[in-house]
């Protein structure tokens, strides 16, 4: 409580529970000239009842745990006397249980200073609990205090059952009463109670905002996150598109992102056939002529050319294994030198159109059949082409689903890449969404967020919203004028605007909160550690107050 004297002077914090000789004796010794008739009257203490003290209580909650806070930082602010306010702490404790003829050895000075704060924290517990009142008016008023001391007493319990090492339901014992010190932490609750009050506008706007704008909940999400990235990282790919949406940025990120995955194919491929080069085994040719063989009918009719085409090629792949067999087998017919052959009939295979089903087919039996003598053969091979054609196929698969290839158009790519925002996730669009991570994960970590910019670069929501807001909106608001309180959540832009401002307020607080010292501790030991230097401050005002 505080008291205002006669000359205005503010006295702070005066204990619970002083009387009105008590308060004046200790202001006379402090160099103030009161009597008892003039002295200052301590405001009357407030009674509740165990419901009303556990009401007030909630509602105190949070100004007392920042209250809490403070206390906290005012004692690690001053690493010195903290440190020397600690030992008193605990020494001057030790003072009242060990015999005289072991604390006669203390230095009187030092040991009357340290009594003089073990005092103080007694004092102040017998003001909290000394009485029915005391702790009701304590949860009342000073909730965040109570729970700090409860967690303080279970964390001294649970190390002393553990000290003891007594093993079984002991040991249990002592795991509940660290677990309930956690729990009950008032710094551990407000961390909490701050954490949801950070994320829970995100978690209510990315719902909602999705339907109002028409966009979905993907967009809304990337939003919030390209404002913290901005901040943290400084990247800026959301914002470019949701400003300028005639950006390619996102067809550019999506096809390095693909240029960087055949890289890595590539590299891994030549990284692995090192190894193939050094093995000299001697390939034979069985299953490659039993292909030929079976092929070398396709695209004839009793010696006549029905399909010229496939004819031609056929005749090329059959000089291609013949100039092969006939070659030095140390060089070309190892595992080494058959890849190359399996390299050239794949050439021959890739200038064949889609459209020309029946040579293609042909020489991929035959490919194929070389591809299988190696790895059949040479079992390292084979462990260096499934990593390949896996690499390979996702290749093809990203092109397909994205229409990222040479000949595809930027525009039709575009509107491919735009369908992975989209909630209403089909068979196929769901094919895109996963070809759209792996390019996320080969290094284009800002496609997303490009995406999301173009997304929500519109002033007007999508789909039906949109229709309502051109054709309908105006004759609406001029019925219901309230509409166009709402309107700012139906657009896209705006709400983008808004969501990137939040995530860059997120951002600044994870950015303050890394640049706070690391310490070698744990989150639970910095709280224990706090409701220790909050117990020690509530001693250094208590002692204080009282003239010690």
């Amino acid at each position: 409580m505080d008291v205002r004297l006669p000359d205005g002077t503010v006295i702070k914090n005066i204990p619970e529970g002083t009387t009105k000789a008590q308060l004046t004796e200790k202001l006379n010794a402090n160099g103030y000239n009161l009597s008892i008739d003039n002295a200052p009257k301590a405001p009357e203490q407030k009674s509740y009842t165990g419901l009303q003290a556990l009401k007030e209580g909630a509602i105190n909650l949070i100004p007392s745990t920042a209250k809490l806070g403070v206390d906290v930082v005012k004692a690690a602010v001053n690493p010195a006397d903290t440190l020397e306010g600690l030992i008193q702490l605990t020494s001057g404790g030790l003072s009242k249980v060990l015999p005289e003829s072991i604390m006669r050895y203390a230095v009187p000075e030092k040991r009357q200073q340290a009594e003089s704060v073990a005092n103080a924290v007694g004092q102040e517990y017998k003001n909290k609990y000394g009485s029915q009142e005391g702790f009701k008016r304590a949860v009342a008023e000073n909730p965040a205090g109570v729970l700090a001391d409860m967690s303080t007493l279970l964390t001294g319990g649970g190390a002393a059952l553990k000290g003891a090492q007594l093993g079984g339901k002991t040991e249990q014992l002592a795991n509940v009463a660290s677990q309930a010190a956690k729990y009950t932490n008032p710094l551990y609750i407000g961390e909490k109670i701050i954490q949801g009050a950070i994320n829970a506008p995100s978690a209510l706007t990315k719902g909602t905002l999705g339907v109002t704008t028409g966009v979905g909940r993907a967009p809304i999400e990337e939003a919030i996150k390209a404002g913290e990235q901005n901040i943290l990282k400084g990247t800026t790919t959301f914002s470019e598109n949701l400003r300028n949406p005639q950006r390619s940025d996102a067809v550019e990120i999506a096809r390095q992102s693909l240029d960087n995955i055949r890289q890595t194919k590539n590299q891994q491929y030549r990284g692995g056939m090192v190894d193939i080069s050094k093995d000299k085994s001697i390939l034979n040719f069985d299953d490659i002529d039993l292909a030929k063989i079976n092929t070398e009918n396709v695209g004839m009719y009793k010696g006549k050319v029905v399909n010229q085409r496939t004819a031609d090629v056929m005749n090329e792949v059959k000089g291609a294994i013949n100039e092969w067999k006939s070659a030095d087998p140390v060089e070309f017919h190892t595992p080494e030198g058959m890849d190359k052959l399996k390299q050239k009939i794949g050439g021959i295979l890739e200038s064949i159109p889609y459209e020309q089903g029946t040579a293609r087919t042909a020489v991929q039996n035959v490919y194929n059949s070389v591809k299988g003598t190696i790895s059949k053969q040479a079992p390292t091979y084979s462990k260096v082409m499934k990593d390949y054609s896996e690499a390979s196929d996702l290749i093809k698969e990203v092109e397909k689903s994205l229409s990222l290839g040479k000949k595809a158009s930027a525009d039709t790519a575009m509107r491919k890449l735009q369908s992975i925002m989209r909630n209403n996730v089909t068979s196929n669009y769901g094919q895109r969404t996963a070809a759209a991570e792996n390019l996320v994960n080969a290094g284009g970590a800002e496609l997303r967020p490009a995406l999301a910019g173009q997304s929500l670069s519109a002033m007007l929501p999508r789909g039906l919203g949109g229709q309502l807001e051109t054709y309908g909106g105006g004759l609406a608001a001029v019925a219901n004028p309230s509409i166009l309180l709402a309107a700012p959540f139906a657009s896209p832009r705006l709400m983008g605007e808004t969501l990137y401002k939040y995530g860059q307020a997120k951002g600044l607080v994870e950015k303050g909160m890394n640049k706070l010292p690391t310490l070698p501790l744990g989150v639970d030991q910095a709280n224990q550690i706090g409701t220790l230097l909050y117990q020690l401050n509530q001693a250094k005002e208590q002692q204080g107050l009282l003239g010690q």
